[in-house]
């Protein structure tokens, strides 16, 4: 199996004010595709951004590359984000997501929490 990257633009809107974006952005990612949530968290652990909120992707296109370095853990990525400010979500409504899967989570205060069910 070939090595695939996405290339796609990004914003990054930080909780505490002002942005980050960039253009036709490469990034290894560990199969044949990803969604935008999945590309979203790995661009924030892969960059160990800070206080990011809203993440808007376009233009995203995956491509056959070789890989540029080793791999970062995605094993446990949040595979969605629920942005607390704009969504009213109850816990129960959290738990069933998170037992899916990792979730981003976007408090009203801004901060950045990462919910997943802890396996024993």
């Amino acid at each position: 199996m070939a090595d695939k990257r996405v290339k796609f633009d990004f914003t990054v809107h930080f909780t505490n004010g002002g942005s980050l974006s960039a253009q036709d952005f490469r990034l290894d990612i560990p199969g044949d595709d990803i969604s935008d949530d999945q590309l979203a968290a790995h661009l924030i652990q892969d960059m160990r951004l800070l206080m990011a909120g809203q993440v808007d992707i376009s233009n995203k296109e995956i491509i056959a590359e070789p890989h540029k370095r080793q791999p970062i853990d995605t094993h446990d990525l949040p595979q969605r984000t629920v942005d607390l400010s704009s969504a009213r979500v109850s816990l129960e409504e959290l738990m069933t997501l998170a037992a899916a899967g990792s979730v981003r989570i976007i408090a009203e205060d801004g901060e950045s929490y990462r919910l997943s069910r802890m396996v024993s």
